[in-house]
């Protein structure tokens, strides 16, 4: 089942969607698309339960495929994009990539996470979801597109062809090794290390989120006029 989601465009130029983590929306970037000024169309989306897109009853909508579904048919509209993530955002970019290659045409990471390759390490994410879950304004089953079920995407890094642009702060301690990782391993990345910041960065350091876009956009073609 696909949920229509809730997106914003604004500007006009190459394509950047963005897509916030868990409990936010698509308002988050708002600091982002404003330093990006108008060389992009950006455009920010709200996923499933979350902001303006609606609320499903079923669990169905908010499992990993069905998000990434509806997120197609947010792409199909706006054509080759650079895709920005911000933590489950990031999570979902980086499995786009894997499952639809060709689609997306560089990936920017702020504060994402590659997954788990053990089973206790993914158990503790999991069981931290479910305990944040009464604390977020957002339905408690849409915490199910934040859980781990098993290790595809920390397995086949190496398999993502696009540029990846990975900004993670530096007091964000849950996430400097896994961006250090993901830099040993991705084959076109760039990872650059915001001192001082924490984990939502489009909210502290907009411009460095936007200086990441367009240099990611740099390396995969997409400027003005090439699009």
């Amino acid at each position: 089942m696909i949920t229509k989601l809730h997106a914003t465009t604004t500007g006009t130029g190459p394509a950047v969607v963005l897509v916030h983590g868990m409990g936010d929306s698509g308002s988050v970037w708002t600091g982002t698309v404003e330093a990006l000024g108008t060389d992009f169309a950006c455009t920010s989306i709200d996923l499933p339960g979350h902001g303006r897109s609606p609320a499903p009853s079923e669990q169905a909508p908010y499992e990993r495929e069905a998000v990434l579904a509806s997120i197609d048919a947010v792409l199909a509209r706006t054509g080759p994009a650079v895709y920005v993530g911000h933590s489950l955002g990031g999570y979902l970019g980086l499995t786009h990539c894997l499952t639809r290659p060709g689609v997306i045409r560089g990936l920017v990471l702020v504060a994402a996470g590659p997954g788990f390759r053990d089973a206790a390490a993914m158990k503790d994410w999991n069981d931290r979801v479910h305990l944040s879950a009464p604390r977020l304004t957002i339905p408690r089953i849409a915490t199910t597109t934040s859980l781990h079920t098993d290790s595809m995407v920390i397995d086949r890094l190496a398999e993502i062809a696009v540029p990846v642009g990975l900004l993670v702060g530096s007091n964000d301690k849950a996430f400097v090794g896994a961006n250090e990782y993901m830099e040993r391993k991705l084959p076109d990345v760039r990872l650059r290390t915001v001192d001082e910041g924490r984990h939502r960065l489009m909210r502290t350091h907009p411009d460095a989120v936007a200086d990441m876009v367009r240099d990611v956009a740099a390396a995969a073609g997409l400027t003005a006029g090439r699009h």
